[in-house]
Parts: C-alpha cells; sequence; structure tokens
C-alpha cells in the first residue's frame, strides 16, 4: 500500500506544480509480468489499466496450464483473467501453498462449484463469502448461455490476496468440456 500511497503523492505534487513527471516515475510503479504458457496452441496476453491487470488466455486445445510472475512494478489491485473457452470443466489457481479448483457445469452455466484443496489433497467446498472465492461471470452475445460457448469468455477475478505479503507468482490451470 506504501507504493500506492507514494505514487499518488508524486502524481499530486506533478500535477500541482504543473510540471512532467522525472523519466520513469510513473512506468516503475506499472506492474509488468512474464508469462509461461505450457501446451501447444496455449497463449497469454497480458494488459494493465488504471488498477487492473487483465491476462486473456486462447487455447487452442482447451488443455494446458501457465505460470504467471510479477516481474516490476506495484502488483495491481485487481487481476482479471479472460478464459476464450467453450466450456470449463475445470479451472485451478495455486499461490503459496494454496490451491482452489472451480468449475462451471456444462448444463448450467449459472452453477459454479468451487472449492479449496489441501495440501494432502482433500477438498472443501467455498462460498462467495470465503476469500478465496473466484468471482466467474460468463462475458457472451449468444442467445443462451448454454454450453458449448461459441461467443464470449469466462472472465474470472482473482482472490485480493494472490499478490500481497511479497508474493509474485501464481500458476493456473484448465481444462475445457469441448477439447
Amino acid at each position: 500500500m506504501r507504493t500506492h500511497h507514494a505514487l499518488g503523492l508524486l502524481v499530486t505534487c506533478i500535477v500541482m506544480a504543473g510540471c512532467p513527471a522525472p523519466p520513469g516515475a510513473l512506468e516503475a510503479h506499472v506492474p509488468r509480468f512474464n508469462v509461461a504458457a505450457d501446451g501447444d496452441g496455449n497463449e497469454l496476453t497480458v494488459s494493465t489499466a488504471d488498477e487492473t491487470t487483465l491476462i486473456d488466455v486462447h487455447s487452442q486445445s482447451g488443455i494446458g496450464s501457465a505460470t504467471v510472475e510479477l516481474v516490476s512494478g506495484a502488483p495491481p489491485e485487481n487481476i482479471v483473467l479472460r478464459l476464450h473457452l467453450q466450456g470449463l470443466e475445470e479451472f485451478r489457481l495455486s499461490y503459496a501453498g494454496t490451491v482452489v479448483a472451480a468449475s462451471v457445469p456444462s448444463g448450467d452455466m449459472g452453477s459454479i462449484v468451487e472449492s479449496a484443496i489441501s495440501s494432502e489433497g482433500g477438498q472443501q467446498s467455498i462460498t462467495p463469502d470465503s476469500p478465496l472465492w473466484l468471482d466467474i461471470r460468463l462475458v457472451s452475445s449468444q442467445a443462451t448461455s448454454d454450453s458449448p460457448l461459441d461467443q464470449g469468455h469466462f472472465e474470472i477475478t482473482l482472490p485480493k490476496d494472490l499478490l500481497q505479503e511479497g508474493r509474485r507468482s501464481f500458476s493456473i490451470r484448465w481444462i475445457d468440456f469441448y477439447r
């Protein structure tokens, strides 16, 4: 939070003084990520606007995984994934010993099932009031919300504490029903 406060003070001082920012002053706080996708035909692109980092995931096979690492700048307030898949049989987020699994049933895309997975492999259901909850939305212009999803994507807002307390990386894994 100190970096956000310091950045705010820097911007306020620059605006009030009417002078340009020193070279690189604002860019130093913009988060920069390295991404590595596993699997043929899997590609991730990263963009940042305001306090949100957006990661678009395209997967030709419908199965894949990726590692995302914050390499410089301040952690963003929000990280949103866009999974361009026809269905979401399983999604896993792993960071700092935490694993969260989610699935969206093909017959009822409005019923999202999420669980926390212990290091021993046991699963415990989680609900929207859990700090681990993944906010998953279907973003589509197609007439029905049934799968397979021909137009649109799954939008997943990751937990707020993901890149806090010195954590700099996480991994994701996805499986499409229609691979």
